[in-house]
């Protein structure tokens, strides 16, 4: 019985740990791609992989905005100088002028209804008492010829041009503060025109990468194109090659058993 029971209670071998598989580093040294898959792989222009580009400073943005602020004191000293300076206060005194008139008639041009200047005109040259003889003249005619000089023929004045008008002067200091605001409006417009032309100047420059890239891809593609029909065409040839030595050995004949060296395929 004790045998028995040793037998059946017999204590098991000890189990042994199943060895671990070590890890590869990387994928491409244990699963190397094989010879047709390197051949149909696409390199990317950077090299291997795409990587993403850094984010550069916008150095040339932030030095544009400092020379606009520097444009605004240039043309604050521009200002002060026609105050100042004798000559470039005479010449902005006149320049002023000529300003002034040119926005006061521009102004007008824009606001003026020739129509009802002219009726106002009209309206206001019209008589309103009439003398006897007057009247008694004015009805003989009427009798006479059924209408007036006056209605049959009236008188229209050619309106003035608004460019040859002449406005009230402007004192000189404030035609100087016109002319050095126009001139410094115009200096900062022309700091800001520059640099946009410059900015845009560069960029057209420079290449542009996304471009480059799709055209390298485009290459690419049409290189894994003709290569593709040439391995079509290398096929084809092989198959009329293989067609050829089965037809040449289905005519030779065995001479024992007098059969094709080749069978004929089942239709």
């Amino acid at each position: 019985m004790y045998r028995r029971l040793a037998t059946r209670y017999r204590p098991c071998p000890a189990i042994k740990p199943i060895p671990r598989i070590p890890r590869s580093r990387s994928l491409t040294q244990h699963h190397s791609p094989s010879p047709s898959s390197q051949d149909h792989q696409i390199s990317w222009p950077t090299g291997g992989q795409p990587r993403l580009a850094m984010v550069s400073l916008p150095l040339f943005k932030i030095a544009a905005l400092f020379v606009r602020h520097i444009s605004k004191y240039g043309a604050n000293h521009i200002k002060h100088q026609a105050h100042e300076h004798p000559r470039f206060r005479a010449f902005a005194a006149r320049y002023g002028q000529v300003i002034h008139q040119i926005n006061m008639r521009l102004s007008v041009a824009t606001m003026r209804n020739t129509e009802a200047v002219q009726k106002a005109k009209e309206k206001a040259e019209t008589a309103t008492v009439k003398t006897e003889e007057q009247v008694k003249r004015e009805e003989e005619l009427k009798a006479k010829y059924g209408t007036t000089p006056r209605d049959s023929h009236p008188v229209k004045e050619p309106p003035k041009s608004i460019w040859r008008r002449q406005f009230r002067a402007l004192p000189e200091a404030k035609a100087v503060d016109l002319f050095a605001d126009v001139i410094g409006d115009a200096f900062i417009l022309a700091i800001a025109t520059g640099l946009v032309t410059y900015e845009y100047w560069r960029t057209s420059q420079k290449p542009d990468k996304n471009k480059e890239m799709i055209q390298e891809l485009e290459r690419q593609i049409e290189e894994l194109k003709q290569r593709e029909e040439e391995l079509e065409e290398a096929e084809k040839k092989q198959r009329e090659r293989v067609q050829l030595i089965e037809e040449a050995l289905r005519a030779f004949k065995d001479p024992k058993t007098k059969r094709p060296l080749l069978a004929t395929p089942a239709a």
